[in-house]
């Protein structure tokens, strides 16, 4: 039989049916549907027209019902438009109907209407919750996280991992929401419920000891560090913050030790080596902690640290050399290359910019500092470049207001003082001293005492960047690492 001819069949009793729904001609639809039975029933489909024989005997059909079963009919014929139609009219009678919504849902599937199927399951589901397994709740949590709706795809979340069905996945992706949302307990408990069923999962362990150290809970933190290390030997973050851990409680020799077993079992990490300089500063051993420190900057590709035998007994800047070459690279071997910098410390940044940016002889470093000590001097001398390097002391503002305008290159801002205040101040100073097209390096953006709000760097520079709006672009922004890079594109009084 020919599949349109059941296809116009369809489409009279829709029609009957639409009649029916404005005004009473029941000899009609009765007649429709007497029809559409005995074609269906020719057609094997008994089911069906068992439905449209009993509607035949009906003296007031159920529309809502009707409108859904033609639905179905336009369905199985691949007659998306239609049965989207007659769905919604369904719709309209059964509101809260989970058959006709996970149907409208499928449908809108097939179309790729992704927000429509995604909307129409969860109107469903909300309605019936067993609709759906826990794989499909995941789906939807997915989903919904893509869109951005977090309210959303946590019930969904929550719905896959109460379900007791091996979903390890989404107990992770659920347990990263509640963290973001400084939801812990609800986060643990996911850890937990992976553990439960994959108790070998490292990256679970370690997920649990990052919150007990974030509460402060160090014994717990540690148990979970060490129980990552013992079901994944080389996972290295566990050690990280094994470390870490042991750093805030002051167990040195526990810290050291930690580092070295990295060292020799997982890889030579740079930030393995610089907590390892901090663990034999803290112990006394500046010999080592300062060749410790030396390794940092070979890993990070400074070789001239060795090779100059820089004494650097902290590190507070190789972190940034990633985000500062491929930005400076330009300058190297410009001749009249000019650099500012607003604290120097012990001279770490401004040694790594005379060996490998500040080149030739012409360019040269200017330096402030509120008060120098003998160790920035002494690595400055061993640079060897010493003619090229002006060190200015005392206050700051004042040495910024006595230097000429526009004649900076790049200008690096990492001051001891953590002021908003004092913060804004030197950007605006720095600014007039900088050329367009230089660079100026936040580097404390984003850095706050909790202690102390007037302590917060970003509000000062926030306040200086809306002040000049659309004289400078953004090169780049690395909030972990505190950092904020910009291109001076114009004057102010431009």
């Amino acid at each position: 039989m020919n599949s349109s001819y059941l296809i116009n069949s369809i489409s009279q009793c829709a029609s009957a049916f639409s009649e029916a729904e404005a005004q009473d001609n029941s000899e009609h639809w009765q007649s429709a549907s007497r029809d559409l039975g005995n074609l269906l029933q020719g057609l094997g489909r008994f089911d069906e027209a068992i439905f449209w024989h009993s509607v035949a005997l009906d003296v007031k059909p159920n529309l809502g019902e009707i409108f859904f079963q033609i639905g179905r009919l336009y369905i199985n014929e691949e007659k998306w438009d239609e049965a989207i139609s007659y769905l919604n009219r369904a719709l309209k009678y059964h509101p809260e109907s989970p058959q006709i919504l996970s149907n409208l849902a499928q449908i809108h599937g097939q179309l790729g209407n992704r927000e429509a199927e995604i909307k129409f399951w969860y109107q469903a589901v909300k309605i019936d919750p067993e609709l759906v397994t826990a794989r499909g709740y995941y789906k939807l949590a997915k989903a919904f996280e893509q869109q951005r709706k977090i309210a959303e795809a946590m019930l969904c979340y929550e719905q896959a991992s109460n379900r007791g069905e091996d979903l390890i996945p989404a107990h992770y992706d659920f347990a990263e929401i509640c963290l973001r949302q400084g939801n812990l307990e609800q986060a643990i408990n996911c850890y937990q419920k992976i553990l439960n069923q994959d108790p070998q999962q490292a990256k679970a362990y370690h997920k649990m000891g990052t919150i007990y150290l974030q509460q402060k809970q160090y014994d717990s933190a540690i148990e979970k560090f060490r129980q990552t290390i013992k079901n994944a030997p080389e996972y290295p973050w566990a050690y990280r913050d094994l470390v870490k851990t042991f750093l805030l409680l002051g167990r040195w020799d526990e810290a050291i030790a930690t580092c070295h077993a990295i060292i020799n079992l997982v890889e030579e990490y740079p930030w393995v080596y610089v907590q390892l300089g901090n663990a034999l500063r803290e112990k006394g051993r500046i010999t080592d902690a300062v060749a410790a420190f030396q390794k940092v900057c070979a890993l990070r590709s400074w070789s001239q640290c060795l090779e100059h035998n820089y004494h650097f007994t902290r590190d507070n800047f190789t972190y940034r050399i990633p985000l500062w070459q491929p930005q400076l690279e330009h300058l190297i071997d410009r001749e009249g290359v000019k650099i500012l910098e607003i604290g120097a410390y012990q001279g770490m940044s401004s040694c790594w910019l005379l060996d490998t940016i500040l080149t030739v002889p012409s360019s040269k470093l200017v330096c402030i500092e509120s008060r120098i000590e003998n160790i920035l001097k002494d690595n400055l001398a061993k640079t060897e470049k010493s003619d090229q390097v002006t060190l200015l002391i005392g206050d700051t503002h004042q040495h910024l207001a006595s230097l000429t305008s526009e004649s900076f290159d790049m200008v690096s801002l990492q001051d001891k003082c953590k002021l908003t205040d004092h913060a804004h101040k030197n950007a605006q100073l720095s600014w007039q001293l900088l050329k367009v097209g230089g660079l100026i390096m936040f580097n404390n953006y984003g850095w706050k005492n909790r202690a102390n709000p007037q302590q917060n760097p970003q509000k000062g520079i926030d306040e200086f960047l809306d002040s000049t709006k659309g004289k400078w672009e953004l090169v780049h922004h690395a909030p972990q690492a505190n950092q904020l890079i910009i291109r001076k594109i114009a004057n102010s009084n431009n």
